[in-house]
């Protein structure tokens, strides 16, 4: 029954299946103005990759792939294309994960790093007497979130800039892909092909990171965090960072998951924790 809400929420979104991202544009846009997006868009994804593992002069690793997603997002339309591609069964195993994950979720819900508010509104819909607030830097992403929630008539979700919060602090945090944008990233890429680094580096690391998520968690409140790693020690780093920041475990809410991303597969850590204090 789960499964089949899943199903018809990312169908009504207009989420489906894109075998070609390159043919999905020409007939979206059609043909000069398509293959004007397709070069684009190459161009900046292997700008933002570049970008992401070896540094941008002073840009922050938050603001590395700030040009892309700006312009995944220049639209609602092109915004769905993109999640179809590279995100619809991601979608589908995340959302798996929230609604086997309900006695969590109350009260103020964040969605922290929001994007197209896809995952946002699903929360909203699925929680109503919830407040949800998206959470997002990009100025395009948060516009065609408002977009998305307008069409789906939800009306207990709001989207703001991160840093308009003030002291305001949520029951639920859902932190979703948002380390490898806040993490120096670089040191925790098996791609890197750099050695490992020890445990205690990767909470070093991890450790601002932390604190900002902790900081926005209600004592007693939790933390439902998707991240993509593989279960190793760079994983560990953020659970003991985590930790350290008054944010511990919730037993038996741990789940790992892989599906495709894009033109590869992704790994994905899944885990619900608690803020004691």
């Amino acid at each position: 029954m789960l499964v089949l809400e899943i199903k018809e929420y990312l169908s009504r979104i207009g989420i489906h299946r894109i075998n070609e991202l390159d043919t999905a544009l020409v007939e979206a846009f059609g043909r000069e103005e398509g293959e004007r997006h397709i070069e684009r868009l190459t161009e900046l994804f292997d700008r933002s990759e570049e970008r992401l593992l070896y540094g941008a002069g002073d840009t922050a690793y938050l603001h590395r792939q700030e040009e892309l997603v700006d312009y995944w997002n220049q639209s609602l339309r092109m915004s769905l294309l993109a999640a179809s591609f590279y995100d619809r069964v991601f979608f589908r195993r995340a959302m798996e994960y929230v609604l086997g994950q309900g006695s969590f979720w109350s009260g103020d819900i964040f969605d922290m790093g929001c994007g197209n508010g896809i995952l946002t509104c699903f929360l909203a819909l699925r929680h109503p007497d919830s407040a949800v607030t998206g959470l997002e830097i990009s100025s395009n992403a948060m516009s065609v979130a408002k977009e998305l929630a307008k069409e789906l008539a939800v009306e207990n979700v709001r989207f703001l800039k991160a840093d308009a919060l003030g002291q305001r602090r949520c029951d639920t945090l859902f932190s979703c892909r948002t380390a490898h944008e806040n993490v120096a990233w670089r040191a925790l890429c098996e791609e890197s092909g750099e050695p490992a680094l020890p445990v205690e580096e990767q909470v070093r690391r991890h450790s601002q990171y932390a604190k900002e998520l902790s900081a926005l968690v209600r004592p007693q409140g939790h933390l439902v965090s998707v991240e993509r790693y593989e279960d190793d020690d760079a994983y560990a780093g953020l659970v003991r960072a985590l930790e350290r920041w008054g944010l511990c475990q919730v037993k038996g809410t741990h789940m790992q998951f892989s599906c495709k991303n894009g033109d590869g597969t992704a790994t994905f850590q899944a885990m619900v924790f608690r803020k004691d204090s």
